[in-house]
């Protein structure tokens, strides 16, 4: 019997690092440092409140539906206002879509734009990875590499989900 749950236990844990695997788990991020060269125009909503929140999941919920409906298109994204750390109690965060201009598109009602300026000193982290698994990592790859180049991030980042391509952040530097 205890032979059938270790084997049984094996199976499952090879499984789920196949799995793991599979999604990215064992990449890490690609961070580079550079300055912004266009703007990025996010249509979406304001959003500050506690990260746990069903209103912040029903924001992202929005704008995946809008999404999926066409009335948006774009990448699905977000621009964070304060530090992942932080941001895990007390989000401020703007939730959209990336659109590639202000003027092709209709915006639905509620929503506004936010601009991320070109000409920005960012680190920008990169990943092929599951959207699941990648901000984690991007966010790990961000902070090790201003704490190893002794560069200050400003806590403000941007979140970029493309359906076709590597998701990434970028983090503005001081």
């Amino acid at each position: 019997m205890n032979r059938i749950f270790l084997a049984l236990a094996l199976l499952l844990t090879l499984g789920f690092s196949v799995a793991y695997w599979k999604m990215g788990g064992f990449k890490a991020a690609v961070v580079t440092r550079e300055t912004t060269a266009q703007p990025y125009f996010l249509a979406g909503r304001y959003y500050e409140g506690p990260a746990q929140d069903e209103a912040f999941g029903d924001l992202t919920r929005e704008a995946y539906n809008l999404r999926k409906a066409g009335k948006l298109r774009g990448d699905f994204g977000n621009i964070f206002y304060n530090s992942p750390e932080s941001s895990r109690d007390q989000a401020k965060v703007f939730v959209g879509v990336f659109v590639a201009d202000t003027t092709a598109q209709q915006l639905p009602a509620g929503y506004r734009y936010r601009t991320f300026a070109a000409g920005q000193r960012v680190l920008r982290a990169r990943i092929n990875a599951s959207y699941l698994l990648a901000p984690d990592k991007l966010y790990t790859g961000v902070k090790d590499a201003a704490a190893a180049q002794k560069l200050t991030l400003q806590h403000i980042y941007l979140e970029r989900f493309p359906d076709e391509g590597e998701p990434e952040v970028l983090a503005v530097l001081k």
